[in-house]
């Protein structure tokens, strides 16, 4: 990818493409089928699972443990979300009690890279989001900025 000479040097890509891309969705309207796929893939438990699974099957306490901070709530929440928008397949063993399964399934692994991308941004850029938090935080504009006139 061609190195941008805009205002960010910093990028390894020129945005223009993505841009393009970007205006020709309208996921920006919430009737729109784009916006609603979004809804379903696109939050912190969401990835944080498909991580896990990339690691092959695991059960639901193995899922629980390994995402530190998600409620039980929350989890069973977003494998039934999962399930129900076919990324993840979820296997009932007949045993006493019941044994579970979590996995991908093919339209979940093709999910894979792109948030795999989105977790190196995140890993690249800890430094950068890390001093932009402490500068805007430490502003005395940041305080005054969402306080009603």
């Amino acid at each position: 990818m061609a190195l941008d000479s805009g205002s960010n040097p910093q990028l390894k890509y020129s945005p223009q493409p993505a841009l393009d891309r970007i205006a020709q969705m309208d996921v920006f309207d919430t009737d729109c089928a784009g916006h609603q796929v979004l809804e379903h893939i696109a939050n912190k438990w969401t990835i944080l699972i498909v991580y896990a699974l990339t690691q092959g099957k695991k059960r639901y306490s193995d899922l629980k443990q390994q995402i530190k901070g998600v409620s039980p709530k929350m989890l069973i929440q977003n494998l039934r979300n999962l399930e129900r928008c076919g990324v993840v397949a979820r296997s009932v063993y007949p045993t006493v009690p019941p044994r579970v399964e979590y996995s991908l399934t093919p339209l979940g692994e093709s999910l894979v890279e792109p948030l795999a991308i989105l977790g190196e941004w995140a890993y690249k850029h800890l430094q950068d989001i890390k001093y932009a938090i402490d500068r805007y935080d430490n502003s005395s504009e940041s305080c005054d900025y969402w306080q009603p006139k």
